[in-house]
């Protein structure tokens, strides 16, 4: 797990997704995968949404309130 801060959440999208400090840097770092694309991202036990891009300093998180996120739970 990786804690990161929301860094922009645009008001046109505020259901959709936003914005995490987080992104393949921090995977060099850590020495392993730790962000990546489909990675379930979580508050406490909830699960809020998964990642859909990664960028070098920074993700997108797609949220389980966007009609268009199917995630896969078991």
């Amino acid at each position: 797990a990786r804690p990161a801060k929301v860094i922009f959440r645009s008001v046109d999208s505020w259901n959709q997704s936003f914005w995490v400090n987080v992104g393949s840097e921090d995977n060099v770092v850590k020495e392993r995968q730790v962000v990546a694309k489909n990675s379930p991202v979580v508050w406490g036990t909830s699960l809020i949404g998964v990642i859909d891009y990664v960028g070098k300093h920074q993700s997108r998180v797609r949220l389980v309130t966007d009609s268009r996120l199917n995630p896969s739970v078991r």
